[in-house]
């Protein structure tokens, strides 16, 4: 049966050789085979033995039954009164779960409704339904055990026994028995397409249709012999699979019964048979499992067709016919399975080298009779044809093309080429602009432009003049066999060295594809996905176009098609044309001994998605439960996974890859493997996503995911690590106080000594120099006094008076500079007082203002703030010669802030920018500005005034502590002490 592949596995392919009772397939996609020895997992690689799926419970023993439900899951009956289910990946016991008993279950179906009917003698029949079992039987008892049940589509409900015959009940409970000898043991019931019930027996298959029983004729060999049927199955096309012990039967709709038998197993005896959910049939026997399966092709053996002779070119009309014609002479068409030999003008006896058509009309090339045109009337076929004597320059015609316009181009084997239209021929030689008379194929572009190869390179006709294009650069250019233009009119090449393009007025023939397509390409053509099949002299190849075009095209993304495939061989043949699609998409390939023909879109097994199953995680030790998030403890750095493809088919196709979000960067590279190892992983959450490729390499499939959480250690955790740092943080800032507090303190010890020295020098000063000063000058008052007016040095003592009193004055200011307002003085009413100390005239104004409470302000802060006041206010006073002067101090919480506003003068801009020659006061501000680290600005117009804005941070100004910490840092504090003790010194 050609349109079926056969694969077979006995105990040296991995089976656990034991009689089969029953197959299925869970919806996870397992396929299970309940045999004598128990349950039997198979993944398509591998089988399994589950001899105990529950911990802690006996093992499973002979496994009599499987079903697998709408649902998915998978029941299991054994001996006596045990019943499994197999839901998610594990097992359960169905009796204990439900709490139902029963002493034996003898037969299992699946309901219409896709839910487990059971029977036993204790319960009869019941079906299970929204999570618990419900009885359908009527209380009447059946006088046998029952091995065999169907729901009808009408709702009846059949039972087969093994000694007492059939019995059905209806909707309605009541129970009639149908008692014939020849069905007292019904093994297995099946609908039949008239309505009727098909019964298997130990004595052949039966039919029980109209209250009538008649049997059902089943021809195995050459006999009659009556058989003993197992089992019974419909596929999806209505046919109907017999278990019988002279092998597997299939009876058609028509009722035609094939026998089915491969040398690779042991067909004399079926037990079990079951359509999985790609459409293959699976069987078992004693020796092992077979599987029949579509395969991607469908061969046509010359040998079976009765066809002498190696392959040679093929072709499809518009109307779905095949024309094949053999290296060893003929023509042949195929069509709906029926072949027929097309004997006209002497074909027999002559080889067609090639063959083209449209219109109705299909062309040849001959090896002996030239050019020949084949037109159909009515269920004949006439011939016409043209050779030397009719202009032809040569009667071997290697390669034939008819045109879009209705032309016919025809290649010789070694006298060029012949054009006809409308009857007449032109030919085309070297003489003509050829390169070569050989002419191997011709193609028409889509433009119009026509395209030959030969053994010079790809030849190229357009507005009647020839151009050769060689097929690389090196001496030995490889030799141009075939020309092929696809839907997106790439013009593709098969040449001695390979597939190439033809691309910017060159042919591109590269080395570094994967290595089958590096070697002789024979023919080339496109499906309707738009991929690419190439026949090599040794491999049939699918590829992706866009990937082979853009160079990326990885050796694992070229399919390769053999014998599991449906082929029956590989090696194809060097004809023009030897590869070619047809309107349906279908690929038709011509080989050394056969024809063979993919139907891409019907191959379930190739073109389906193909999910992704996850079998095992181990991490150091036993493998670990699966469902659900997968919670390892701490201290796991390693992982295994083990996981494999739910396509069952063709499972050698199927490619992985698989991604651990947290880990990965990106995908990983194909691959075969069914297993990833990560190590070095660390405590927390990551996702790994795993996806198949179907088995034709794409990747249409969804992803499977598997979350992970790896518990971190204690000192891994988030609020070990919050409390790390709040201890770090508490220690820095404790020490960062206590540098401060240390820092502040010698700071104020400095400051004081340098203070009260100060107070000394500005006591000194008053005590002897001032008051000598003010002595003196008291005497020469008295003196001056004395002089009569007319003495001539009374002058000279009156200008000696005016010195001394500028001498006293600028005396007592100094003593007033080196002596700050005491510590219980605030700053607002050490201002109020400055304008009398300074002796200010009556008719300024000047007066001070206040916003805020007012907050105590550190002396270290509070002495240079009324300095840098004090300066202004002189400012202000002396040289500005200001009406009005005021004093804002602002107490915020954040800052410290006072402006000095007057209307003098002003500060020339250069001199507020760099300062006047011999005059420190601005920038003195600004430096005791800068010790404190805060801001001082100085905005000042010639004639309009002057403002002075200071902002002092309120960690630096305020001396409540309780509140307010101080934040400035260790290289301020340092300037703040070695700008004072500069600024000391200089004093």
């Amino acid at each position: 049966m050609a349109q079926y592949t056969h694969d077979f596995w006995g105990s040296e392919q991995g089976f656990p050789g034991a009689a089969v009772f029953a197959i299925a397939q869970s919806g996870d996609g397992y396929m299970w085979f309940g045999t004598e020895r128990g349950l039997v997992r198979f993944d398509g690689f591998e089988f399994t033995l589950v001899d105990v799926p529950q911990k802690g419970h006996a093992p499973l023993g002979a496994v009599r039954g499987l079903v697998c439900d709408r649902h998915g899951d998978m029941w299991i009956r054994l001996d006596g009164s045990r019943l499994m289910r197999y839901h998610a990946g594990t097992f359960e016991n169905v009796l204990e779960r439900y709490s139902m008993s029963e002493v034996v279950f003898t037969s299992m179906t699946l309901g219409r409704d896709g839910e487990v009917l059971l029977w036993g003698p204790r319960n009869s029949t019941v079906r299970f339904r929204n999570g618990g079992f419900e009885r359908l039987s009527p209380r009447e008892r059946t006088d046998g055990i029952v091995v065999s049940e169907l729901e009808a589509a009408d709702g009846t409900v059949w039972l087969g026994t093994r000694d007492q015959g059939l019995y059905h009940f209806g909707p309605d409970g009541l129970l009639s028995s149908n008692p014939d000898s020849s069905t007292n043991s019904v093994n297995a019931l099946a609908s039949a397409e008239d309505g009727g019930i098909l019964l298997g027996t130990d004595n052949g298959m039966m039919l029980w249709k109209n209250g009538q029983l008649e049997r059902v004729p089943l021809m195995v060999g050459h006999g009659s012999a009556p058989v003993q049927v197992r089992a019974l199955t419909k596929d999806r096309e209505q046919n109907l699979w017999v278990a019988t012990d002279h092998g597997l039967l299939r009876r058609d709709r028509a009722g035609q019964v094939t026998s089915v038998s491969f040398p690779a197993g042991d067909a004399a005896e079926v037990s079990a048979v079951y359509e999985d959910h790609d459409g293959d049939i699976w069987f078992a026997g004693p020796s092992g499992v077979e599987r029949l399966r579509d395969g991607m092709f469908t061969s046509f053996r010359f040998a079976d067709l009765h066809i002498q002779g190696h392959g040679g070119p093929i072709f499809v009309d518009a109307e779905g016919r095949t024309w094949f014609a053999p290296a060893s002479g003929g023509l042949y068409t195929m069509q709906n399975g029926k072949v027929a030999r097309v004997s006209v003008d002497g074909l027999d006896h002559d080889v067609v080298y090639s063959m083209s058509g449209g219109g109705g009309e299909v062309w040849l090339g001959r090896q002996q009779g030239g050019l020949t045109e084949l037109v159909r009337r009515g269920d004949a076929w006439e011939a016409k044809s043209w050779l030397e004597r009719d202009g032809l320059p040569q009667n071997s015609v290697y390669t034939v093309h008819r045109a879009k316009d209705g032309s016919v181009w025809a290649g010789t084997v070694s006298a060029g080429l012949a054009l006809l239209r409308n009857g007449k021929v032109t030919t085309y030689s070297v003489a003509n602009g050829l390169d070569s008379n050989a002419v191997f194929s011709a193609t028409e572009g889509a433009d119009g432009t026509m395209w030959f190869t030969s053994p010079n390179g790809l030849v190229c006709f357009r507005d009647g003049v020839f151009r050769t294009y060689v097929a690389g650069t090196e001496p030995l250019s490889p030799n141009v066999r075939t020309a092929f233009e696809d839907r997106e009119h790439t013009l593709w090449v098969g040449t001695s060295r390979g597939i190439g393009w033809f691309s910017n007025g060159r042919v591109n023939v590269p080395t570094t594809l994967p290595l089958p397509l590096n070697e002789a390409v024979i023919g080339i053509a496109q499906d309707e996905r738009g991929f690419l099949w190439i026949a090599t002299t040794e491999h049939i190849l699918r590829v992706n176009r866009e990937r082979l075009l853009s160079g990326s095209l990885s050796d694992a993304e070229v399919a390769s098609f053999g014998s599991t495939d449906g082929l029956s061989e590989v090696e194809g043949v060097r004809r023009d044309r030897s590869v070619v699609s047809d309107a349906h998409g279908h690929v038709w390939l011509s080989l050394a001994n056969s024809i063979a023909v993919a139907d891409v879109e019907s191959a379930v097994g190739y073109i389906g998605p193909t999910g992704v199953r996850i079998e095992s995680i181990a991490s150091s030790g036993p493998p670990l439960p699966m469902g659900g998030l997968l919670t390892l403890p701490s201290g796991t750095h390693s992982l295994t996974i083990r996981y494999s493809g739910t396509n069952m088919a063709v499972p050698q196709r199927t490619r992985f890859r698989y991604r651990l979000d947290g880990s990965d960067q990106g995908w990983s590279s194909d691959t075969s493997l069914r297993e990833v190892v990560y190590t070095n992983l660390t405590a927390g959450s990551y996702v790994l996503r795993i996806m198949a490729s179907n088995g034709l390499g794409e990747w249409t499939g969804e992803e499977t995911t598997l979350h992970v959480r790896i518990q971190p250690a204690f000192w891994q955790t988030w609020y070990f690590r919050l409390f790390a740092v709040m201890v770090v943080f508490a220690a820095a800032a404790g020490l960062h106080r206590l540098r401060t507090t240390q820092l502040t303190e010698r700071l104020n010890i400095r400051f004081r000594d340098r203070l009260a020295e100060r107070t000394r020098i500005a006591q000194d000063l008053h005590d002897t120099l001032l008051q000598g000063v003010l002595s003196a000058s008291m005497q020469l008052n008295l003196a001056h006094d004395r002089i009569p007016d007319e003495v001539a040095a009374k002058p000279m003592l009156s200008r000696v008076l005016h010195l001394m009193r500028q001498v006293s004055d600028e005396g007592r200011r100094a003593v007033c500079g080196l002596r700050a307002p005491e510590t219980t003085v605030r700053l607002e009413e050490a201002f109020s007082t400055l304008a009398f100390d300074l002796h200010a005239d009556e008719s300024l104004v000047y007066r001070v203002f206040v916003q805020g409470e007012t907050l105590p302000v550190v002396s270290v802060a509070r002495d240079e703030i009324f300095r840098i006041g004090r300066e202004a206010v002189v400012n202000a006073f002396r040289h500005a010669m200001a009406h009005n002067v005021t004093v804002e101090l602002e107490y915020a919480r954040r800052s410290f802030r006072m402006v000095i506003r007057d209307d003098g003068s002003g500060i020339e801009p250069v001199v507020l920018k760099h300062g006047r020659d011999g005059h420190w006061g601005l920038a003195g501000m600004r430096e005791r500005a800068s010790s404190i680290g805060s801001e001082l600005r100085i905005c000042s117009r010639v004639g309009e005034g002057t403002a002075v804005y200071l902002t002092v941070p309120g960690s630096v100004a305020y001396a409540d502590r309780g509140r307010r910490r101080w934040k400035t840092s260790w290289q301020r504090l340092q300037s703040l002490f070695h700008d004072r003790e500069s600024t000391e010194e200089t004093l």
